[in-house]
């Protein structure tokens, strides 16, 4: 549980989170919109995103046509005028993401002539639709020669859209080599920024229960998976990618195990997603006791009394504060994102965005802290060594 003095700063911080502030000229805070959200059971639209909180938007998603012929496959609804127009207005760029299966992927960028349309394609799409610019969401290249053709696709594109006009950015994962392979030193020079997906370290996949999106790799982690610390290490000083061109990610979502416990083994198939409000309502029906992983500074659930779901996995505005300024401030990267934007609306308020807002505001944050000789929200006793 949280001590009194955190508790206190936590209930002064989401006050300061709503409050409207300026973002640091050199601090990008992008959100992941995608297209279905309208038809989500609580509807989330255009109409809803706090454009004030952000600096880019990622219109998730078009995609390669199914054919591999360089044509684009765009869904009937994706297309959303106000989303443009609100976000110009306030001054915050727009990409398109393309997404797709790897095999079409790795077709198209294999061949020169299908790359050469593929990209006009895109760029007529650009173009004519009013967006800044184009994010690859390519998961993921397997081995070198995709990785070098899908630095030749890249410039194809870069060719199409100019740097300083157009945006071209990529979603990219949290530990290349493990997941992924990447032409880093191809793309630095074409890409505008990286965005690290640096969630789902665990979940179906994995033979035991762990956090989603932990800040820290913990010692007891029996699979090793990984964190933001390690995959910022990682971008940094393996592959060389400049800190201004990294976005770190978090997650507006969290998954159920069916295990009572962190570091379970489970036949983990069963593992359910949840966004950050579902997860608020399985929380509120009680029977839960909520914690923080010290080593992980990742906070979790468990309830050891029902039939299914016993271990949850999620963020709080506290941690997701924590994960911004650490990419921030601490590592001094260019900016922070969410995979998704509606995940933690609930009709009214969106408390994750509102803290990842207020944590990238320019040094007010920690100014207020040492003013009230307060600890940033979940300081963590042994938080000093990890950074």
């Amino acid at each position: 549980m949280f001590q009194p003095k955190v508790v206190a700063c936590l209930a002064f911080f989401l006050i300061l989170a709503s409050v409207p502030c300026a973002l640091a000229a050199n601090h990008r805070v992008l959100a992941y919109y995608y297209y279905g959200d309208k038809t989500n059971s609580i509807s989330y639209s255009a109409a809803n995103i706090p454009y004030t909180q952000l600096t880019h938007i990622v219109h998730a998603n078009i995609s390669p046509a199914p054919q591999g012929d360089g044509s684009l496959g765009v869904p009937t609804t994706f297309l959303e005028p106000e989303l443009i127009s609100r976000a110009h207005k306030a001054g915050v760029k727009v990409l398109a993401s393309v997404a797709g299966p790897p095999y079409l992927f790795a077709k198209i960028n294999a061949d020169a002539t299908l790359r050469t349309t593929f990209a006009q394609n895109l760029a007529q799409f650009v173009v004519s639709n009013g967006y800044d610019g184009i994010d690859f969401d390519y998961e993921v290249p397997f081995h070198q020669t995709e990785a070098t053709n899908f630095t030749l696709m890249v410039q194809a594109l870069r060719n199409d859209l100019p740097a300083g006009q157009y945006l071209i950015s990529a979603a990219v994962t949290s530990n290349p080599g493990s997941w992924g392979v990447y032409d880093f030193p191809g793309l630095i020079p074409l890409l505008d920024f990286f965005n690290v997906m640096t969630y789902d370290f665990h979940g179906p996949w994995t033979d035991h229960s762990g956090h989603n999106s932990p800040l820290y790799l913990s010692p007891l982690d029996p699979g090793q998976e990984g964190s933001l610390k390690t995959s910022v290490d990682d971008y940094l000083f393996q592959f060389k990618v400049p800190a201004a061109q990294i976005n770190l990610g978090t997650a507006f979502y969290g998954y159920g195990f069916d295990v009572n416990g962190l570091w379970y083994s489970c036949g983990c198939e069963q593992t359910s997603s949840f966004t950050y409000t579902q997860i608020q309502q399985l929380l509120a029906a009680g029977g839960w006791t909520q914690a923080v992983d010290p080593l992980a500074s990742a906070p979790y659930a468990t309830n050891p009394n029902t039939a299914h779901i016993g271990f949850l996995t999620y963020d709080t505005p506290s941690s997701t504060a924590l994960k911004v300024n650490y990419a921030l401030k601490t590592r001094g990267l260019g900016g922070v994102f969410m995979w998704e934007i509606s995940q933690d609306y609930d009709g009214k308020t969106q408390p994750l965005m509102s803290a990842m807002h207020s944590a990238a505001m320019s040094d007010v944050v920690f100014q207020i802290y040492t003013t009230i000789q307060l600890p940033p929200p979940v300081k963590f006793s042994d938080s000093a060594a990890h950074e």
